[in-house]
């Protein structure tokens, strides 16, 4: 046989195989073969906090938790503890001295140096501006469209810094709380470019 044939037969043989490996695991795929873990979450052994969230075994689709939505990121795994360790809680209506607590609590331990100033100027144009404005005058089309986001430019100096990073970290009654998606530096850094002369100018005047 001519080195030709053997060639062609050889892709013959190559092509059977892989139509053959295609067809077995169709029919492993539509079978009960799987195993426990692949089809059926393990009730007994939640991996997060218990519900039953298909979307942890599907690696290709996987929605996330929104701070809207039901569901939480304060029950983490037992024993297990975030990197830079747990901020403690403060609650809405704690007062200390006849003032709220996160009016007061925690206090800035980052200085408002021109590099700090400008991170938190790009955490507030990434989380802070498509409702309040980038000026600060909330003139932007999602209150358009009727989110009631205020205007905040003239009562940033009304606010401590307190009060400006406790509102990132834990939201209001409308806004969402930003701890999950910026990291305790990157609230202060926004607290000093909020309480900065930039906050509100544009950016040909910065």
């Amino acid at each position: 046989m001519s080195s030709k044939w053997r060639g062609v037969h050889f892709v013959i043989a190559a092509a059977i195989l892989a139509v053959g490996g295609i067809a077995v695991a169709v029919a492993w795929a539509a079978s009960d073969a799987q195993p426990k873990w692949y089809s059926r979450y393990d009730e007994e052994r939640p991996w997060f906090d218990g519900r039953h969230w298909d979307w942890f075994l599907d690696m290709f689709n996987q929605p996330s938790i929104k701070p809207q939505e039901e569901g939480t990121f304060q029950r983490f795994p037992r024993d297990s503890v975030p990197r830079t360790g747990v901020e403690p809680f403060i609650g809405a209506t704690e007062i200390v001295g006849g003032q709220l607590r996160r009016d007061l609590e925690p206090a800035n331990p980052t200085r408002a140096t021109p590099d700090s100033i400008a991170r938190g100027r790009f955490i507030y144009d990434t989380y802070c501006a498509v409702c309040h404005g980038v000026d600060g005058m909330a003139g932007t089309p999602v209150t358009q469209r009727g989110m009631p986001a205020p205007p905040i430019r003239m009562l940033i100096p009304l606010f401590s810094e307190a009060h400006l990073y406790n509102k990132a970290r834990y939201g209001g009654p409308l806004m969402p709380g930003y701890a999950i998606a910026t990291t305790r530096q990157e609230r202060w850094d926004l607290v000093n470019y909020m309480k900065s002369p930039q906050f509100g100018r544009s950016a040909v005047q910065r």
